[in-house]
């Protein structure tokens, strides 16, 4: 009876030692990932970012930890030295040049020996010169994905002109008084995106900046500044939002003062976020631009091809994407997608090189030619 029971006993303790050690291998093979948020993760545009990268890396099989930051700079950097002291320390950091903390995360992530991968917002070129670039002075710097701002920029301001044509019915509108609004004056994407409104205002010479201002990516700092500026008498037939919280400032500003947006005054914004989509949809702004939340998701997919070696990566790390404008003509099609905002119907894995010896660039992007919904 004695040697039955000792036996029954050294079963379990080696079904769990089994256990033990089979949980052991699966967390090594597992890559961990820190990712340091600069924004909020349970609201706005970097919720959205925090989520399609979570959903792809549930596909994948990777772990994930996402340090929010709340769009506070202090606790972006008390995340950073959070993610350093982890125990065991992670396999990969992505981090974002938000606040100008890139330069300090890239670096430490050398001294640590720890991959990192940078994401929206890379370094300025300035800071390239002066400490190294991905795969090459900064060895384990190994990726950088990035969206052409310039361009999202510069389709807004167009989108504007088109919009003042089309209420003209096709006529050359006279001069358009635009009323830009900026997201902030230090992070890369807001000066990108500035960098294409420049080059639309040297294109489209109807439009005539009245005023440019910063106003911190903030819908009461826009919808303040605007109604500001209508009640001292500016001009105004146009507002360039550097993102859609911005455009829906405007557009109460321009609303409360009795105007008609999208009639009276033409508003585009950026972001994709839900109230950009609606807003779109009612006619009140010419477009949302954007998509570029879905480099979470893209992150995840670069990540995964380095993993399994794709020589694209080796050879040329730094990665930019261009961004998708939805307009009252397209806007039915995106909906059926982010209208859920449901992320785990997209299957991620179609957007890899793997297997693709062919294909030289990613294709990132969620129209419905290319991305596939269950």
């Amino acid at each position: 009876m004695k040697l039955g029971i000792w036996f029954v006993w050294l079963c379990i303790l080696f079904s769990a030692a089994v256990s033990a050690n089979a949980a052991e291998a699966d967390n090594r093979v597992k890559p961990h990932i820190a990712f340091i948020n600069p924004g909020y993760g349970d609201s706005g545009f970097w919720k959205d970012v925090s989520d399609t990268m979570q959903a792809a890396a549930d596909q994948f099989g990777f772990g994930l930890t996402i340090f929010d930051s709340d769009r506070d700079w202090a606790r972006m950097a008390e995340n950073a030295n959070r993610v350093f002291a982890m125990d065991p320390a992670p396999d990969y950091i992505i981090a974002v040049n938000e606040h100008q903390q890139g330069t300090r995360i890239v670096l430490e992530a050398q001294e640590h020996g720890i991959p990192i991968l940078m994401l929206l917002n890379d370094l300025t070129e300035a800071q390239k010169q002066r400490y190294g670039r991905p795969g090459k002075e900064l060895t384990q710097w190994i990726a950088t994905l990035t969206p052409d701002n310039e361009r999202a920029g510069f389709e807004i301001a167009r989108s504007l002109v088109s919009a003042a044509r089309d209420a003209k019915h096709g006529r050359r509108p006279g001069n358009i008084c635009l009323l830009s609004l900026a997201g902030d004056s230090l992070t890369p994407a807001s000066l990108q995106r500035l960098d294409g409104l420049d080059l639309a205002l040297q294109r489209y010479r109807v439009l005539k900046e009245q005023r440019r201002l910063v106003v911190n990516w903030s819908f009461d700092e826009a919808y303040r500044r605007t109604a500001d500026w209508i009640a001292k008498g500016g001009c105004l037939g146009a507002v360039w939002a550097a993102n859609d919280a911005i455009a829906l400032g405007a557009v109460k500003a321009i609303e409360e003062a009795g105007m008609v947006a999208g009639k009276d005054v033409f508003v585009g914004g950026l972001n994709w976020s839900a109230e950009g989509l609606e807003n779109v949809g009612n006619g009140k702004m010419t477009m949302t631009h954007g998509g570029h939340f879905l480099a979470g998701a893209w992150i995840m997919v670069v990540l995964k091809d380095y993993l399994q070696g794709v020589e694209r990566l080796r050879k040329n790390p730094e990665i930019s994407f261009r961004m998708q404008s939805i307009t009252p003509d397209n806007i039915e099609t995106y909906k059926k997608v982010l209208g859920s905002r449901d992320w785990d119907q997209i299957d991620f894995s179609q957007f890899s090189l793997v297997g693709k010896p062919q294909q030289r660039d990613y294709q990132f992007g969620i129209e419905s030619r290319s991305a596939e919904v269950e």
